[in-house]
């Protein structure tokens, strides 16, 4: 069922897509309708889209295009409203205050849902001229280079979650004879992989620059010395520096490998699920995250396009 401000449009609703990405912005969804059937909806409008029994979308119409056959939509779900820029402090706290500060800044169009406790402290950081979105994602990564743990935010059909990732597991297998049919996988140490890594902190009093390394020999020897420098504004002591370096030697001391895969459709998978992967030909049987889904519904058949990145 697709609604635009409750009038149901499902039965002319054509090229329906819904894609969703783990921390990279909102949720879209695009469809096409013949301008015979229907006139223009107003930006703003409400869009409701459900699939069988599975909630599928809840958000607004921000664009449509019209040639001389049809209209053509695109709506984004709450986490549009987050693009906007502002200025903000945020207080030593959790990451989840930190969210519930940002969405009581944002208007009355954010609904928050389940907003998973963390119980690490995040430093204060002034955060000037930047969006919404990214306050929080950057403060999602302090976070996982504080204890290690990944958090998701996504709106789950109108309610606004920061969800632990690990929670986020379903029960799907992709790969041998299961859903997939077909698969691009890479493994790489050209992006975002480091075996040195150095945090370092300037003392505005004493003049001195504090700095911590950590790094792995054995993989300095194999791939040559990929050096990450992380300098913090924050006020780390040297047992802070020391941790939170060798937190990032856990995380970025690793070969990439990414995935993409064509498959027939789940309602369940969003960006940041977790999902079973199974491939003997290219040696993988471990838990991925969906970094990216498109999601493509026909009125008999559905499929999805899965961008994957393993993590644990």
């Amino acid at each position: 069922m697709l609604l635009i401000n409750n009038t149901d449009i499902s039965d002319i609703a054509l090229n329906v897509t819904y894609q969703s990405s783990w921390n990279n912005g909102a949720g879209q969804l695009t469809f096409d309708y013949p301008s015979l059937k229907a006139g223009m909806f107003p930006n703003g409008s409400t869009v409701i889209f459900t699939y069988g029994s599975a909630n599928i979308f809840y958000g607004f119409l921000f664009t449509t295009k019209q040639d001389t056959k049809k209209f053509s939509c695109v709506c984004y779900d709450q986490l549009r409203y987050f693009k906007a820029k502002n200025s903000i402090i945020r207080p030593v706290g959790t990451l989840s205050e930190f969210l519930n500060t940002v969405a009581a800044a944002i208007g009355d169009r954010v609904r928050l849902g389940q907003v998973d406790s963390t119980a690490a402290k995040l430093t204060q950081y002034r955060f000037n001229n930047q969006t919404h979105l990214d306050m929080i994602y950057q403060s999602i990564e302090e976070n996982l280079y504080t204890n290690g743990y990944w958090y998701v935010l996504r709106d789950n059909f109108g309610a606004i979650e920061l969800r632990d990732l690990v929670d986020l597991r379903l029960p799907i297998l992709i790969g041998d004879g299961s859903m997939g049919t077909g698969f691009d996988y890479e493994r790489s140490i050209d992006e975002d992989t480091y075996n040195y890594i150095k945090v370092a902190r300037d003392d505005s009093k004493t003049g001195i620059r504090n700095a911590y390394v950590s790094m792995d020999s054995g993989n300095i020897k194999s791939w040559g010395k990929l050096l990450l420098f992380d300098k913090v504004s924050a006020d780390l002591n040297e047992s802070q520096l020391a941790a939170r370096a060798n937190q990032l030697l856990q995380l970025k001391n690793r070969e990439t490998q990414t995935l993409k895969i064509d498959c027939m459709g789940d309602a369940r998978v969003f960006g940041g699920s977790g999902i079973r992967i199974k491939i003997a030909e290219a040696g993988l049987d471990l838990w991925a995250v969906a970094d990216q889904v498109t999601h493509n519904f026909g009125h008999s058949r559905h499929t999805m396009n899965l961008e994957l990145k393993f993590v644990w």
